[in-house]
């Protein structure tokens, strides 16, 4: 009959590094709870502390305690590390103790010892104690040896969320292990995907910083987080904790964010369904909402179903959205209570919140919700009714003269538009504040500089360029830092190769604009982090090209009439034009650069290729590198009906003019490149008309066909 030792062994082997945990981060979570449930389910009658108990050496003091299972370490090191560590009861023990930690039985919460001599039953004080403490050395020891077979092994037992501190090394490794259970591994998915965290933290969003938007997501709900770990956040997030060493759970977040792969914690469903989060977008200047979904990578094409049997089909759109939600009508409800889609690919869910932060969204020009405050960028912030006065006393701390109430598009809840932080004393009042929603006006905590603001001109010509942004001079951009980890809390800043040390609060930018600039280039950053920007009095020498000739010769005052400008002596004019009947601007379509080929087809069987627009001489005289755009804008011609595209993976199709009356097509029997565009995209659109097209490009194909045989 085998030990109850090595029962255990078996059972924490298979519960927590099988098979089902293969490049899954893996926690190895034991409370009173996980026990109970692991000894009933595999017949164990003896307990994990008893069974490790069994194995301690008390006998003599020429041994270490924990002498026997060092052994077996040694031995299965030998043998080439085959199978999880001889140790892992010995560690889940360590962790049972450290899930006991509560301010009780005269013990505070931050008193792992304690508990750790209370589960094998030895005084507090005396011998047996100190061979106990003694032998948490070999247990961290074990720890470190568990973490290193789990990287060596690529992930094949799971990936590692071993984790310490420095202070307290040797008891930092259980409590990292203790914080997180096996329901919260499921509420942090959810959490991951909901702010928008990208598989595998590929953008390196900071501990601190997952902890500050765990903060808030959990704000007043706990979301499905356990009572320890919410207990957990309130103290690792308390001022007393602000300016020493980042809590365990930090480093812990950080681990679980770089292994999340983009999926729903579910081994039920062997982890394959994608999960996002659901935005909030206030269009049409405010006066309507929209749920906005971000496509997910890999899925460029998806169903989603909502609680009352409505389904959605989904596609990858411009500016990285999904379209297909225009029917779901955000209502009061919705706001209040969540939305949740589901899929057999996706899962897509809204969080209830009583505050929302918007900010301008780059591609879709529209307020669309975000995790974080951008002190120098306008904001909206929606709020419900119930919080709509603790907003208003928050934001009027900020003394910003451009902020308006209004009342938003859904009944019972407010809208205040022009929210920025332009007074830099009142914006740290308001961080420091304890007010109750005060949590939404918190920039992202980085760990790399940033530009923000500033006067931008030029705007399109900066994206994959290697350049931050080009800016009017007088209006260049503030800078954010990084929060310091120095003890005298600066940072070292190098501007155009001059370095200097600046102890600033990482929540708010310093401005750039302070300084005096040369036009040109520049780079400002740290040794870790450098951006690249530029400063121009302007992108035009003197009048730009095409500039109108006629206007009111300005002398003190201007003229009444206008008049010719452009002789010699011309002097000083102000120009301008009288448009009485302007024609209507050009439809445009917004094409994105990555577009394999793209073509305007109209119902007589033309068919326009769009053309990539070069960048005006003016500009490459001005940027110091090759900019190129994600996108550009191609002019809808007269007559165009579809717009059909070929990306890497498939072909789309969309009306050029969507909301009118699609004509018949018309075509000619000679049109076979217009058949050809036509039926290369033939199942990529189920629009009202495209099928006609179909039909009418089928025809054209087979006569072709016929007349080759």
């Amino acid at each position: 009959m085998k030990r109850a030792y090595d029962r255990w062994h078996e059972v924490l082997s298979d519960e927590f590094f099988g098979a089902d945990h293969a490049l899954q981060s893996t926690v190895l979570y034991v409370d009173d709870e996980v026990e109970r449930e692991l000894a009933q389910r595999f017949g164990i009658e003896e307990s994990l502390s008893s069974a490790v108990a069994d194995e301690l050496y008390w006998s003599g003091s020429d041994k270490p305690l924990l002498w026997r299972v060092m052994s077996q370490c040694r031995v299965w090191a030998a043998k080439g590390s085959t199978g999880a560590p001889p140790s892992l009861p010995v560690l889940a023990a360590s962790v049972l103790a450290a899930t006991r930690m509560a301010t009780s039985d005269g013990m505070r919460r931050t008193n792992f010892r304690g508990r750790w001599y209370q589960m094998f039953g030895v005084p507090q004080e005396g011998p047996e104690a100190n061979r106990l403490d003694k032998a948490l050395d070999d247990v961290a020891a074990m720890w470190e040896e568990l973490d290193s077979w789990l990287e060596e092994t690529g992930g094949l037992y799971g990936a590692s969320t071993v984790s310490t501190d420095e202070f307290y090394w040797r008891v930092g490794y259980p409590v990292s292990q203790a914080l997180v259970r096996r329901s919260d591994r499921q509420a942090l998915t959810r959490f991951f995907a909901t702010t928008r965290l990208w598989p595998h933290n590929s953008t390196e969003v900071p501990g601190r910083e997952l902890l500050r938007r765990l903060n808030a997501w959990s704000a007043g709900r706990g979301r499905g987080l356990s009572p320890r770990l919410m207990e957990e956040l309130k103290f690792a997030s308390a001022p007393s904790n602000a300016e020493g060493g980042d809590p365990l759970i930090v480093a812990l977040l950080e681990r679980l964010a770089a292994d999340w792969d983009g999926t729903l914690h579910e081994p039920e469903r062997q982890q394959r369904r994608r999960a996002l989060g659901l935005r909030i977008a206030v269009t049409d200047k405010g006066r309507r909402l929209e749920w906005l979904a971000d496509a997910a990578e890999g899925v460029e094409e998806t169903t989603v179903r909502i609680h009352d049997g409505r389904s959605f089909s989904l596609r990858t759109d411009y500016g990285g959205v999904y379209s297909g939600l225009e029917t779901l009508v955000p209502s009061e409800p919705q706001l209040r209570l969540g939305v949740h889609l589901d899929g057999d690919d996706l899962v897509i869910e809204w969080v209830p919140q009583e505050v929302v932060l918007l900010r301008m969204h780059a591609d879709l020009g529209e307020w669309v919700s975000t995790e974080y405050f951008e002190p120098g960028e306008p904001h909206w912030i929606l709020a419900s009714s119930s919080s709509a006065a603790q907003v208003r006393a928050m934001l009027s701390g900020l003394r910003s003269k451009t902020v308006r109430e209004v009342a938003a598009p859904v009944p019972g809840w407010r809208l205040f538009k022009g929210v920025r932080a332009a007074d830099t004393s009142a914006f740290k009042q308001a961080l420091d504040s304890s007010a109750e929603h005060s949590y939404v006006l918190h920039p992202q905590i980085r760990q790399h500089t940033k530009l923000i603001g500033g006067l931008r001109i030029a705007r399109e010509y900066r994206s994959g360029s290697g350049v931050a942004g080009h800016y009017l001079r007088g209006g260049e951009p503030d800078l954010f830092l990084p929060a310091s980890d120095t003890p005298d809390r600066t940072v070292e800043v190098s501007l155009d190769g001059q370095t200097e040390n600046l102890r600033a609060d990482p929540r708010v930018p310093f401005p750039l604009n302070c300084l005096a600039f040369e036009e040109g280039q520049h780079e400002v950053g740290t040794s870790s982090s450098r951006q690249i920007f530029t400063v121009y009095d302007g992108f035009h020498e003197g009048l730009p090209e095409g500039t109108g000739s006629l206007g009111y010769r300005c002398v003190g005052t201007s003229a009444h009439r206008v008049s010719e400008c452009d002789g010699e002596d011309s002097g000083a004019f102000i120009r301008g034009a009288d448009a009485t009947s302007a024609p209507a601007p050009a439809r445009t379509v917004v094409v994105k650069l990555q577009v394999m080929e793209s073509y305007f087809l109209d119902q007589h069987g033309t068919v326009t290729p769009v053309r990539r627009q070069e960048a005006p001489s003016w500009v490459s005289k001005r940027i110091p590198q090759a900019s190129e755009t994600p996108a550009m804008e191609a002019e809808i011609p007269n007559g165009a009906v579809w717009f059909v595209y070929r990306t890497p993976q498939r072909w789309w199709v969309r009306p050029a003019d969507p909301g009118t009356p699609v004509p018949a097509p018309v075509p000619t029997r000679e049109d076979y490149r217009w058949a050809y565009v036509v039926l290369s995209a033939a199942d990529a659109c189920r629009a009202a008309g495209w099928a006609d097209y179909v039909v009418a490009a089928t025809e054209i194909s087979n006569t072709r066909d016929r007349g080759g045989k």
